[in-house]
């Protein structure tokens, strides 16, 4: 390939110059083809793009991500040797329309890189999550069994000679059929569960449970396996108690479970923390119907079973539900480049030069405080829909979003690509949720019926 040609008299330095325009122009053209290509691609392929480059899972997908990138560069060599080779016959005789490609790509440069200029819905998380005098002590005494904590860590899953029971106290014939079959187990599960039964009980002795969750992709949250251990057995112990003729007791041993179950959401800033908490208290619910069905409670026991089933306002929990996990994104992401949100939450942090290029991109791609307004439009909408309870138009609005709002676009590309992944469908969550607040609405009632 011979050199571009240059004008009469042009000296080698200038002829280089020349060559270098040329080149970094072709590069820039091939990325911004590159951009268009990925924004134009079907739906469902982008949906496999969102796995495939999502900037969360780069180095992450199970294989090695090496091939990946090399065939991708490879790719995009060839594209930006045919550009250049365009640009040459086009322009390598005229400075002056070098110049004006330069001029056409800072323009998409900028119009890639402009952001909205501010947040539509602020949503600080202290507002959503306020501090209040304790709620460090309570917190400190959760995250005991946080992911990354030692005791967490170093829990085990007991194990049942046959496969693991389905601990559901519905159907009622069913659950009886297993405690029965299961009791020595539960029991002796039960005992060596003392560590965790401890913890739990300096818990429910706060009257609120704090959430000083940092808003950070990878902040710690508490861990699932204990809670979910200790509740499981919770519930069969107490369903036990009951069938042995000791309601009282039954109910003594799953208060606590409740009302931590029930202390844990008002101050919830994590979508895991709150969804936890509402599975042990649908359960809960459960078990206490179970009780009241299977054996003799005391008034005085009801009273106490009453006490814990009073308190709270079902609108307000369900819009905390929906706004919670929108003021910790707006926390998390702020400003950041998608090469430290990367390094949060992927192998970023693996990839200190990669992560350098990506930030460098960034801009171009991402596009942080239009991508946040995107969740926050639809943020304050799941709020009043779930607020006012009107269910049946959640999945549509969902809908709308994913096929329209969050729709991969030549501008703010992997913001859309972001959103489209992480913003979960709320439907299921806000059913559930409503579902426990009727349970526990039936059941009080019950319990303090005359």
């Amino acid at each position: 390939m011979n050199a571009p040609n240059s004008t009469p008299g042009e000296r080698l330095p200038q002829r280089g110059l020349r060559f270098a325009a040329l080149v970094l122009q072709a590069v820039l053209v091939t990325l911004i083809l590159l951009l268009l290509g990925l924004a134009a691609w079907p739906t469902p392929a982008s949906q496999q793009l969102q796995v495939m480059f999502g900037w969360w899972q780069i180095g992450d997908l199970g294989v090695p991500s090496w091939p990946l990138f090399v065939g991708l560069g490879f790719a995009l060599i060839l594209v930006a040797l045919g550009v250049y080779l365009a640009s040459w016959r086009l322009q390598a005789r005229s400075w002056f329309r070098i110049g004006l490609g330069y001029v056409a790509l800072a323009a998409v440069l900028a119009y890639l890189a402009h952001d909205d200029a501010a947040i539509r819905h602020p949503l600080p998380i202290e507002e959503v999550s306020p501090v209040f005098p304790g709620a460090e002590a309570s917190f400190n005494v959760l995250m005991r069994y946080g992911k990354a904590h030692p005791l967490a860590q170093g829990f085990k899953a007991p194990v049942f000679k046959g496969s693991y029971p389905l601990f559901s106290p519905v159907p009622a014939g069913r659950w009886r059929e297993t405690i029965t079959a299961h009791r020595a187990e539960f029991e002796a599960n039960w005992a060596a569960l003392a560590p965790v039964r401890a913890w739990w009980t300096e818990l429910s002795a706060f009257d609120r449970i704090g959430d000083l969750t940092p808003t950070r992709m990878d902040a710690e949250i508490p861990a699932f396996l204990p809670l979910r251990t200790l509740s499981q057995h919770a519930i069969a112990i107490a369903s036990l108690q009951a069938l042995d003729g000791r309601g009282d007791d039954a109910i003594d041993t799953l208060l606590p479970i409740l009302q931590v179950a029930r202390k844990l959401q008002p101050y919830s800033r994590t979508l895991v923390r709150y969804m936890m908490a509402i599975v042990i208290e649908h359960m809960s619910l459960d078990t206490a119907t179970f009780i009241l069905d299977n054996s003799t409670v005391s008034p005085a026991a009801r009273a106490r079973l009453a006490a814990a089933l009073q308190g709270g306002d079902p609108e307000a929990g369900a819009r905390h539900l929906m706004a919670m996990e929108y003021a910790f994104q707006l926390g998390a992401v702020d400003s950041k480049r998608l090469g430290e949100l990367w390094a949060e939450v992927g192998s970023g942090r693996r990839h200190p030069w990669l992560r350098g290029a990506v930030n460098a991109v960034s801009p171009f791609l991402y596009n942080p405080r239009a991508t946040l307004n995107l969740y926050g439009d639809l943020s304050v909408d799941q709020q009043d829909l779930v607020g006012r309870r009107q269910l049946d138009q959640m999945d549509p609005r969902m809908t709308r979003f994913l096929e329209h709002d969050a729709r991969p676009s030549f501008k703010n590309l992997f913001g859309k690509l972001i959103m489209s992944a992480v913003v979960p469908s709320y439907s299921k969550v806000a059913q559930s949720y409503w579902t426990t607040q009727d349970l526990r609405a039936a059941l009080l009632a019950r319990v303090t019926k005359v």
